[in-house]
C-alpha cells in the first residue's frame, strides 16, 4: 500500500468517525437519541468500510491476478466516500449550530453548482 492509498483509508476513518460524532451530538442537542438511528449509521458506516477494503482487495489483486481491467480503485472510492461525509457533517453542524447553516464558513465547502451558479 502506497502512501496515498494510505492517506486516503485514513482521511475516510476520520470523516466516519466524524460524521457519527456530529450525528451523536446533533441527536443528544435535539433530544432525539435513537438506538435505531443509531444502529442504522454503524451499519452505513461499517458499509463504507466494507467497500474500502473490497477497494483494496482488487487494486491488490491486478497486481498478481489479469482481472481484464487494471485502474486504480481505492483513491476514487476514498474521493466518494470522503464526500459524501464532509456532506453530511456539514448538515449535521447546520443544525447543531443555525447560525454557522447559511454562514460563508459552510459555503466554503459547498460547489457553485449548489449555489445556483453556472
Amino acid at each position: 500500500m502506497d502512501r496515498t492509498e494510505m492517506t486516503a483509508l485514513i482521511v475516510v476513518g476520520v470523516m466516519i468517525v466524524m460524521d457519527y460524532a456530529t450525528g451523536l451530538l446533533k441527536a443528544v442537542m435535539q433530544h432525539n437519541i435513537s438506538s435505531t438511528k443509531m444502529r442504522e449509521g454503524l451499519y452505513h458506516k461499517a458499509a463504507f468500510v466494507a467497500v474500502m477494503f473490497l477497494a483494496e482487495v482488487i487494486e491488490r489483486a491486478q497486481q498478481v491476478i489479469d482481472l481484464g481491467f487494471s485502474v486504480p480503485i481505492v483513491v476514487p472510492a476514498a474521493v466518494y466516500i470522503t464526500v459524501t461525509e464532509v456532506s453530511s457533517i456539514i448538515e449535521n453542524l447546520g443544525e447543531i449550530n443555525p447560525e454557522i447553516k447559511g454562514s460563508r464558513l459552510l459555503g466554503l465547502f459547498r460547489s457553485d453548482k449548489e449555489s445556483g451558479a453556472e
